[in-house]
């Protein structure tokens, strides 16, 4: 998309984050898209496992999804990633896990002509980006997900 503001990503430490996954260590197990969540479980090399949890129905967005739109790619694929800006949070060591805001984001402006879902009408909507060491997942949403660490059974 045009637009005269380049993208970058921001890292970001949601509660429940967890401190001692490294990203290369993390890979996606597991999606599943229902009617009322979307739940994108990692798993470590260790066999634990984070679910990020879209599912809050006080912020379902206009469109009556829990989430405005997600897409998946590797990140072989994803060329655009490499042209985004990387803006390095300093709370945590480089061996966190980290999560992703994209700023200045072309998807989100994918949504500027919609009539019910833009920006204008929700200014908060945030575009996550959760990469791994080989895919990238990312969500459109006026929400921040929850985050569940649990052990593989």
């Amino acid at each position: 998309m045009n637009s005269n503001k380049r993208e970058k990503l921001m890292t970001y430490y949601p509660n429940n984050s967890p401190s001692d996954w490294d990203n290369h260590d993390v890979g996606i197990q597991e999606i599943i898209r229902k009617n009322h969540m979307l739940k994108i479980s990692l798993e470590n090399k260790k066999g634990y496992l984070l679910d990020i949890i879209y599912d809050d129905p006080e912020h379902v967005c206009p469109l009556e999804y829990v989430v405005w739109a997600f897409r998946y790619n590797t990140e072989l694929g994803d060329a655009f990633l490499r042209n985004r800006q990387m803006n390095q949070a300093k709370e945590r060591d480089a061996k966190s896990f980290s999560f992703l805001k994209v700023l200045n984001s072309d998807y989100i402006r994918e949504f500027d002509q919609h009539p019910i879902a833009n920006k204008q009408f929700y200014p908060d909507v945030e575009h996550h980006l959760f990469a791994t060491g080989d895919e990238v997942f990312e969500v459109i949403s006026n929400y921040e997900p929850k985050l569940l660490k649990r052990n593989k059974k």
